[in-house]
């Protein structure tokens, strides 16, 4: 096992055929939690940053570049991501660390493989969190678009602005294409974006999240990530079915501004999950970890213990 380069914290793990940079903090007999980044790609280091410290207070927190993101090994060319595929690599982290079961806690996208991975090994995970989770993109997908009319044609971005309402009317199944021309449009707002997934975002710096001050090198990686995730078949899946199998004690987090995780999916989290938990954050959006970070980690470590 080596460490990574000097600005980012933790070591390297060899898993499957690659080299996955593990950010560990806490005492080594607390209890485990692995956090599963979104994005696609975001990787650990801003949560970390966040709520590493914080959290490590009472836990084992275990971040995690997943493969071929930010400071993990690079994906080669002709590698592809599967949601299923990240579920393999965190079950084979697990047994690599020594640990015997452990808490899992995904937000946005990482809530998609943290789900799978509760219900295809129950016998590894304690308890789960999903924090702002997309299930079912065909509820999020025209949700975010909803949003972002309005703040287009207040930016004089009109052909964006169309684009997005004929994607809503359209309600595509969100495919490779469909997520680049939703990444496009979004992408129109400019520095306006942030206020999609921010309540408040002038109060958290220029940029907010730390990891956009990473080498070109990390940002491409990450956005191989990205591309090769969005653009695999079970992506496009509704995990909602999955919800009832989940046996395991679960929370799901929600910002009361996020445009990721639709009401819907809240719903059917509280029907459909036994022994699930919901928390609203009034002042967040899709970064509670960040918006609202005292209550977000007095959440998480009096779920955890």
């Amino acid at each position: 096992m080596t460490a990574p380069p000097h600005d980012a914290p933790g070591r390297y793990v060899e898993v499957r055929d690659t080299r996955l940079r593990v950010d560990e903090r806490g005492p080594a007999d607390a209890p485990p939690l692995l956090y599963i980044h979104g994005g696609p790609g975001q990787g650990c280091f801003d949560f970390m940053a966040w709520q590493g410290d914080r959290l490590a207070k009472d836990l084992r927190v275990i971040g995690v570049d997943q493969r071929g993101a930010l400071f993990s090994g690079p994906l080669p060319n002709d590698e592809a991501i599967t949601e299923d595929g990240l579920v393999d690599d965190f079950e084979a982290l697990r047994e690599a660390l020594g640990i015997e079961r452990w808490t899992i806690l995904g937000h946005s996208f990482g809530a998609r493989p943290a789900l799978r991975y509760a219900t295809r090994h129950p016998s590894a995970v304690s308890s789960a969190i999903f924090d702002c989770p997309p299930w079912d993109h065909s509820y999020g997908l025209p949700a975010m678009l909803e949003l972002t009319v309005p703040m287009l044609e207040e930016l004089g971005q009109t052909e964006a602005a169309d684009r997005a309402r004929a994607m809503i009317a359209a309600r595509p199944t969100p495919n490779a294409d469909v997520w680049r021309q939703r990444f496009e449009i979004v992408n129109a707002l400019g520095d306006r974006r942030n206020a999609l997934y921010l309540k408040e975002p002038g109060r958290y710096g220029d940029p907010p999240y730390p990891s956009e001050s990473l080498p070109d090198e990390m940002q491409a990686r990450s956005a191989r990530h990205s591309q090769t995730v969005t653009a695999s078949d079970g992506f496009a899946e509704s995990l909602l079915p999955l919800l009832a199998e989940v046996r395991q004690p679960a929370l799901l987090i929600r910002g009361s501004t996020d445009p990721a995780a639709s009401w819907p999916e809240v719903d059917r989290f509280r029907a459909d999950v036994p022994h699930g938990r919901v928390e609203i954050f009034e002042d967040s959006g899709h970064f509670p970890q960040l918006e609202e970070p005292e209550r977000y980690a007095e959440v998480v470590r009096d779920f955890v213990r």
